[in-house]
């Protein structure tokens, strides 16, 4: 039997722990209904939001600044789907950002990311309308039917070549270039033999080039070559120093004592020139007389015996 003690024992305990869990739920609840947020709407039109649950995570550049309230169909128009969301009290929300459903790893499900938006652009109020934007499911299904009518093109393509028609056409084509290139193997060769031997003789001309650039880099370094240089460079220092007027006055004397000379070689040809006609005149007469003896001797050599 229970005796009194017990059942105040009892009543204490159990009426601590229910004031314990008042308390608890009211400070959680309390903080639930004091804080503040701001409340928006997204439309999406013609698209699933499969995977998206209420109390899913809304996110901006990856940070969590809110929740999914609500999932809805709009009452007067049923392709479209409302998504009420509430975010921090005084998390900027601007008229330019889009609400993008995006996936949660590899789980199938979806949240809510906040993409765009630019300082300039105006606030939304909490109320309003947050542009939808395309979700990476969206974007991969439209690449994807991009790609199935491309292969669909392919395979058309493919069909319409592998044909009858275009089949004989192919054999047709393969067989000309069969025959082209038998029909140009001889010229072909005789075509690469010219080139072989064009490689040689421009390899020969490569080698002789090196060789000659080889000579002039050791004429270049010869100390012949330098001495060269360094006599250049003296006469050129020597020229530099020397009076230019001087040399000029020096040259132009010596050009007039050229000439007269020279004038006065001509005045001693002409004076002598009569003398010298004399003289040759003399000569030749000379020679004669030397002519008329030798002949005589011939005839006659006691002539020089006995006298004329």
């Amino acid at each position: 039997m229970v005796s009194k003690a017990q059942k105040f024992r009892l009543g204490l305990f159990i009426a601590v722990f229910t004031t314990i869990m008042i308390v608890f739920i009211i400070m959680v609840a309390g903080n639930k209904l004091m804080e503040k947020r701001d409340y928006y709407n997204i439309r999406y039109s013609g698209m699933s939001v499969s995977g998206l649950q209420i109390g899913g995570a809304v996110k901006y550049n990856g940070i969590n600044v809110g929740r999914v309230d609500n999932i809805k169909i709009q009452s007067d128009d049923i392709r479209n789907v409302i998504v009420e969301i509430s975010v921090e009290e005084g998390t900027p929300i601007k008229s330019d950002m889009q609400a993008t459903l995006t996936p949660v790893g590899i789980t199938g499900l979806l949240q809510v990311e906040l993409t765009g938006g630019t300082n300039s652009s105006p606030l939304l109020h909490s109320g309003d309308t947050i542009k939808a934007g395309v979700s990476t499911f969206q974007n991969i299904t439209g690449k994807a039917e991009i790609i199935t009518e491309k292969l669909e093109m392919v395979l058309n393509n493919i069909i319409e070549i592998s044909g009858p028609d275009n089949q004989k056409k192919l054999n047709s084509i393969i067989t000309n270039v069969d025959s082209i290139i038998y029909n140009s193997r001889e010229p072909l060769t005789n075509i690469v033999t010219q080139l072989d031997t064009m490689s040689i003789k421009i390899t020969l001309l490569v080698n002789k080039l090196n060789q000659t650039t080889k000579k002039i880099n050791q004429v270049l370094d010869s100390e012949e070559f330098n001495n060269i240089l360094v006599n250049s460079e003296n006469f050129t220092e020597q020229i530099s120093k020397m009076d230019i007027l001087t040399l000029m006055e020096n040259l132009n004397k010596t050009v007039e004592e050229v000439d007269y000379a020279v004038r006065q070689i001509n005045i001693t040809h002409l004076s002598g020139k009569d003398d010298l006609l004399d003289i040759l005149d003399n000569l030749r007469e000379t020679v004669d007389n030397l002519d008329e003896f030798s002949r005589m001797l011939l005839e006659d050599p006691t002539i020089l015996i006995r006298g004329k």
